[in-house]
């Protein structure tokens, strides 16, 4: 009896459940777009779960598709913000190339061009990028997070954990686009292709943006698909407050305004959040943006409990996290297939992925692989497509190339308040295969300097990546006496010195991002100086000194660092041993007599230093040294012997001006740079230098000849406060500094552009 009484028990409560699951409430959230605002989201669905409501369905635009999508794969808040605040996040978010994953030894030379323009048959357009954010991190990251979620929803986003759809627009056909099957990293990607600031994406053939150019807050797309009892919609678009002088905010303004919704009353809970102080790529804002968003969730709490009725327990909401995700496949790869190039492009492509067609590789061997691909610099762009067929294990990885044209110029160069601005033009010849050719040609005019860079590599077939290249440069630097401020041509010319070298080099890839080269080389340096300072040797002239060497040696470079001027992370090591001899001779402007005299055979070895290191998300603390031991013999004239001497210029800024105190044969320099990151874009750093020559270069005022003095007792110090204002494609730059060893050593200048010069024969 007693037994029976518990089977009539367990059936009626049964029953019950079963009911109240077939007649509660059924509850659609519905999520606009609006850049970083809509991380706001995150912080209205941790209230919505707090509180246990549920969340039946979900369709976004733009940033809200994006966390919606991660909702639907069964992603929690948190988990959600842990992606958003990482670094990671914040380099595809900006489209930087961790530095830490480019490919050091096939990447083209740095230089200061701000635009690259395509010459050939196919395209003779400016390269002026399609997007404001390179579309390259982004592409693989989309595919490792979204692909095996798309294998687990089968490509249809009603199997997700939670039913999910997202709206993109066709301009060609001036509509919007609904997005419920195939593969769901693309779909997000259309949904998110805010004009101007990401690419356009194409899915099933075609070209797809932003959504919120036809419907950038979807209830609409909610009824129509899942009709839910109720709606939870979350504005968080612009409210439209006029004219904005930003084009930014004007294309927000036009694209992410509110949209108006014919939605009965009954049917809509919508919250209206305001968030007008925050602008569309504020993403390092993203903890404040996510508190906004859900205070105002916990503001309309009650109108949301008294609307919606039915209750979603927490133990449920994890055992269905975890039910979905269980389903989850591992990202593992049996091959790749690469389009885009031809054939023989294509099979070079695939081979950094897999040598053999027979082996499978994982997420980190397809992240080394990608990288190492673009970082030729010759794609434009290359999607990724991660497949797994029926039944089957493994994925297959799919890659499509854009290529830019062999042939490539481009302008740029760097606009200073003192006398160091320049214009700079380069030309570039590149293929990509498994004989591959970089050669440039590169030139830089300005007031101080004007040089030429021709550059050419061949690059070798072999299983340790090695090339054979060759160099010349050509380059006249003008040095005054002191800094010039604002623009102040000051005369006369204090120092002028003239390089003609050319170089032949090995090169041998050194890991993922180092390379040892051995180098020979032949030069001809000129220096012409006055002989002392005083006004009456300057109606003479000019002495010259004339050097004819020959080097040989080797040298080792590294570099993660994610800029060359003012890097906010990453580190570089440059190493360098050499011997040198040749001819020195010296023409007196006072006496017309020259001097010829063999110069003894020295060696000289050089090392420069620069980390970099993240101590928090704002603070960045940066560590330089350098350091040059070398066994030459000085001159007999001073200004011939500091001349020729290396130098320590630690900043942009510090090039400025012909620093005697800072020239020795051999010396230990270094700073400490503490940096404050306001955002990705915006900081403030102070470097503190100090300079130490191992014996000082002195002059005896009687002769004007040059000696060595006292060992390790003339120190010296550099101090710099910069503000930095990083563009993708160059920095502004506001700084004050202040060099020891000057009557007035302070000086303040603003910059734009990048402050890159030519290799210099004896000097890294």
């Amino acid at each position: 009896m007693m037994k029976r009484c518990c089977w009539v028990l367990f059936l009626v409560v049964a029953f019950a459940a079963h009911s109240a699951a077939a007649t509660r409430q059924s509850v659609g959230l519905v999520l606009s777009g609006g850049g970083a605002k809509g991380i706001a989201h995150i912080g209205v669905i941790q209230a919505l779960e707090e509180n246990d409501i549920p969340i039946d369905y979900v369709t976004g635009t733009s940033m809200g598709a994006i966390v919606g999508s991660l909702y639907a794969m069964g992603f929690t808040p948190a988990d959600m913000m842990e992606l958003i605040t990482s670094r990671e996040f914040g380099y595809w978010s900006t489209g930087t190339i961790d530095p830490s994953l480019s490919y050091y030894f096939s990447a083209p030379t740095p230089s200061p061009a701000m635009f690259t323009f395509n010459i050939g048959r196919s395209d003779s357009t400016a390269a002026v990028p399609a997007s404001f954010i390179s579309p390259l991190p982004m592409n693989f990251e989309f595919m490792r997070l979204f692909s095996p979620y798309t294998a687990a929803c089968g490509g249809d986003f009603d199997h997700l954990m939670v039913p999910f759809r997202c709206v993109a627009s066709w301009p060609a056909e001036k509509r919007k686009v609904v997005l419920s099957r195939g593969d769901l990293g693309r779909s997000v990607r259309a949904s998110m292709s805010f004009p101007g600031v990401f690419q356009p994406t194409e899915v099933d053939g075609r070209l797809l943006y932003d959504g919120g150019i036809y419907d950038n807050y979807p209830l609409d797309v909610m009824r129509s698909d899942f009709a839910p009892d109720i709606m939870i919609g979350v504005n968080v678009g612009s409210s439209d407050k006029g004219p904005q002088t930003s084009i930014i905010a004007q294309l927000e303004n036009l694209i992410c305004a509110p949209d108006p919704a014919d939605v009965p009353a009954d049917e809509l809970v919508g919250m209206r959040i305001d968030l007008d102080r925050f602008g569309l790529l504020d993403f390092g804002k993203a903890q404040e943006i996510y508190r906004v968003g859900y205070d105002a969730a916990m503001a309309h709490m009650d109108s949301i409990r008294s609307r919606v009725t039915s209750r979603t327990l927490p133990a449920a909401r994890a055992m269905r996290r975890e039910q979905f995700r269980a389903r989850v496949p591992y990202l593992r790869f049996d091959s790749i297939d690469v389009s885009g190039g031809t054939p023989q492009q294509n099979r070079y492509m695939a081979h950094f992925f897999s040598r053999n067609s027979s082996d499978t590789f994982g997420i980190a061997k397809a992240r080394e692989a990608y990288y190492r691909a673009i970082s030729t610099g010759r794609i434009s762009d290359m999607s990724l497509t991660a497949v797994r067929p029926d039944s089957a294990r493994l994925f297959r990885l799919g890659a499509r190339a854009w290529l830019r044209n062999d042939m490539q110029a481009g302008v740029g160069g760097y606009l200073t308040s003192s006398t160091n601005s320049y214009l700079f033009l380069s030309g570039r010849i590149s293929t990509l295969s498994f004989n591959s050719m970089d050669a440039s040609l590169r030139a830089w005019v300005g007031q101080s300097y004007m040089g030429a860079h021709a550059d050419a590599r061949l690059f070798m077939p072999s299983r340790m990546p090695m090339s054979v290249g060759v160099e010349g440069v050509v380059a006249r630097r003008k040095f005054y006496e002191s800094p010039a401020a604002f623009f102040d041509n000051r005369l006369p010319v204090y120092v002028i010195r003239k390089e003609y070298f050319g170089r032949l080099k090995l090169s041998i890839a050194a890991g993922r991002s180092g390379a040892a080269d051995l180098f020979c080389g032949i030069g001809n340096l000129l220096d012409y100086f006055y002989r002392d300072n005083s006004i009456d040797n300057f109606a003479y002239g000019r002495d010259r000194a004339s050097y004819v060497l020959w080097q040989a040696g080797a040298a080792y470079s590294r570099s993660t660092l994610d800029a060359e001027n003012y890097p906010l992370e990453g580190a570089s090591v440059r190493a360098r041993a050499m011997a040198v001899g040749g001819d020195y001779n010296h023409r007196s402007a006072l006496t017309g007599l020259s001097a010829d005299k063999r110069t003894p055979l020295w060696a000289q070895a050089e090392l420069v230093t620069r980390h970099y290191l993240p101590a928090s998300r704002h603070f960045t603390l940066g560590l330089e040294s350098r350091a040059i031991v070398s066994t030459r013999k000085l001159t007999s004239n001073y200004n011939a012997a500091i001349t020729g001497a290396p130098c320590f210029e630690p900043t942009p800024s510090s090039a400025d001006a012909f620093r005697a105190s800072f020239r020795a044969n051999s010396f230990v320099a270094g700073g400490i740079v503490p940096v404050y990151r306001y955002n990705e874009s915006l900081s403030a750093r102070l470097g503190l230098y100090g300079f130490l020559p191992l014996r000082k270069i002195c002059e005896r005022q009687d002769s004007f000849e040059a000696y060595y003095g006292r060992w390790l007792s003339d120190p010296e110090f550099f101090g710099e406060a910069a503000v930095v204002y990083k563009l993708p494609f160059a920095s502004i730059a506001g700084w004050c500094n202040y060099s020891s060893g000057y009557t007035s050593g302070w000086n303040v200048g603003i910059s734009f552009g990048v402050y890159l010069t030519a290799p210099k024969f004896l000097q890294l």
